[in-house]
This record gives structure tokens, C-alpha cells and sequence, in this order.
């Protein structure tokens, strides 16, 4: 039995950091480029397991080199893996430029991860089944998530949607009704609700306004400043540790990765909430999007060296 099952993509990230970022039809000389594990699917599921859990991961690859190196990348981070091999599709790769702050730009190719179907989900539905949490990203068609989705309400399993890239157009509430926990950020949450939250009070009412659309709960992640919520009776906000960012990529899926550990663990939604913004903050120290996901006792070591900001619940 997998504690969590993530379906969702799996990319080759293909990442350059860039002294400053160029001008159109400029050339700027990057000062590091790196090779590596990447996709929203994979990065939630590679943070989940180095915590600990038992991790599942349904997906899609090529029939290629890159799709040869994502899975023994992602065998090498324990987890079980229910992926298709497509000979007719190339493996998803993302195309990311850190700038000199660590903020980034990314530009997708989904390649495989587009081929996911509900037949395909439907194939492991007993994974699912037997799972406690459903992690899902908006990085594979919308029709397998949904799918996805449904077995895991049809058995007790919480579902957690991070609807990121934003859906263009955005989902309809009786979409956003299918999922337990949305994990927009600021720019999703404002596509869903029409008001980009400006900071963390904002942040929970636009959480408590995701609500009464459709899902049992909702966490709005707000960068650098950290988290609002609303879930269930709970409602409440964190403010973010301040840390010498390097590299934002795969802070979200962190965030996510982290959330489900706890959730599934059994803690309080606001303890698994407190637990994901140390862990996703930790990951902004390092380079890399799976690779920057913190290991347990990492996590522990950084929340034991400073005093966590109080947290606010009503």
C-alpha cells in the first residue's frame, strides 16, 4: 500500500541560470546549466518520499534517452512507479531560466505526459484505491486527473489539486467540486476568484472564497510571504521563513510533496500546513526542483535552528 499516489507529469528539465535576464533578441551567457529530474508529478513525489513516505507515481514517458534517465532517476529515489512507455511521443521536457534572484521562467513541452489517459488511470485504480492521499497538477490532460480523482472520492482518499500551469480557460466549479484541496498560488487563486490576493489576510479570504466553490478546502501559497487557508471549520495563515533564496523552481510541488506526508500521517490540516511552507522554503536554498526537496531530518534541522513564525488560527 502507497501512503500517496501522485499522478501526474514527468519531465527532463533542462535549466540555465542566467546573470540577468536578456532583452529580446539578446544572447546573455549563462553562468550554470544543469540536466535534471523535473515535472510536477515527479517533483511532488520525489519530496513526498524523502520524507519518508511510501510514494506511487502514475505517469507518462518517451521511448527515448531522456525517458531511460527520468526512471532511473526516479527509481533511484524509492519510489513505486506506474509509468507508460510511448514509443510514438518524446519524453516531457521543461525549458527553465533561473534569473540573478532566483525567480524563473519556464517553457513546457508535455510530450508524453499529454498522452495520459482515463484509461489509463483506470488501469490502477486499486493503487489509487488503496492510497490515503491523491496528488494531482495541471501538467497532464484535465480528463485523467478527473478520473483520478473520482476513484479516490469513491474510496476515502484525499484529493489535493494544485491547478498549476493555470488552466486556460479556468475550470468551472463543478470541476473544482472534485478535488478536497486546491493549492492555487496568487496568480491561479485570482484567475478562479477574479481578486489577486496582495498579502496574507487577503491571501485567507480569497482562501475562504475558493471554498464556496466547490472544494472542502483551499491553500492559497503567496511566494516569499507564505500561506493562507481554508479547510473545513479551520481557517488561518503562515508567514514564510526568511531564507537567502537561490532557485524558486519546485518550491510548489514541495509545498504539495510536503502537505500530503503530513496529511496522510494524520496531523491536522494547520500542522501539515506549517511542516510544507518550512519544507518548501528549505528548497528554495537549493538548486534544482526534485533535486532541492529537503529530507526529513533536514527538515527538522532547519525548523530546530530558528523559531518558527507563530502561527495564526480561528
Amino acid at each position: 500500500m502507497s501512503d500517496i499516489v501522485v499522478v501526474g507529469s514527468v519531465n527532463i528539465d533542462l535549466t540555465t541560470h542566467l546573470p540577468r535576464w536578456p532583452q529580446v533578441g539578446e544572447t546573455v551567457t549563462a553562468t550554470q546549466t544543469q540536466v535534471g529530474l523535473g515535472g510536477k508529478g515527479a517533483n511532488q513525489a520525489v519530496a513526498a518520499a524523502r520524507l519518508g513516505a511510501k510514494v506511487s507515481l502514475i505517469g507518462a514517458v518517451g521511448a527515448d534517452g531522456f525517458g531511460q534517465q527520468v526512471t532511473a532517476l526516479l527509481a533511484e529515489a524509492n519510489l513505486s512507479l506506474a509509468l507508460e512507455t510511448r514509443a510514438e511521443d518524446a519524453t516531457g521536457m521543461a525549458f527553465i531560466d533561473v534569473g540573478p534572484d532566483g525567480d524563473n521562467i519556464i517553457r513546457l513541452a508535455p510530450g508524453a505526459n499529454a498522452a495520459l489517459t482515463p484509461e489509463i488511470i483506470l488501469r490502477h485504480a486499486p493503487l489509487i484505491a488503496r492510497s490515503k492521499v491523491l496528488l494531482l497538477q495541471n501538467e497532464i490532460p484535465l480528463a485523467a486527473s478527473l478520473q483520478a480523482a473520482q476513484i479516490a472520492r469513491q474510496h476515502g482518499v484525499t484529493v489535493i489539486m494544485d491547478p498549476a500551469p493555470a488552466p486556460q480557460p479556468m475550470w468551472a466549479a463543478d470541476t473544482l467540486a472534485q478535488f478536497d484541496i486546491l493549492t492555487p498560488n496568487a496568480h491561479e487563486a485570482a484567475l478562479i476568484t477574479g481578486h489577486l490576493p496582495g498579502g496574507l489576510p487577503e491571501g485567507e479570504m480569497t482562501a475562504t472564497a475558493l471554498t464556496t466553490l466547490g472544494p472542502r478546502g483551499a491553500i492559497v501559497t503567496l511566494g516569499a510571504q507564505g500561506v493562507a487557508w481554508h479547510i473545513g471549520e479551520a481557517q488561518g495563515r503562515k508567514a514564510a521563513p526568511k531564507v537567502n533564496a537561490v532557485d524558486t523552481v519546485g518550491a510548489g510541488d514541495c509545498f504539495n510533496g510536503t502537505l500530503a506526508v503530513f496529511l496522510a500521517e494524520g496531523a491536522a490540516p494547520q500542522q501539515a500546513i506549517e511542516m510544507a511552507v518550512d519544507a518548501a522554503a528549505l528548497a528554495t536554498t537549493r538548486q534544482g526542483a526534485a533535486a532541492a526537496a529537503p529530507t526529513l531530518s533536514d527538515l527538522l534541522a532547519f525548523r530546530s535552528e530558528r523559531a518558527a513564525p507563530s502561527l495564526t488560527t480561528h
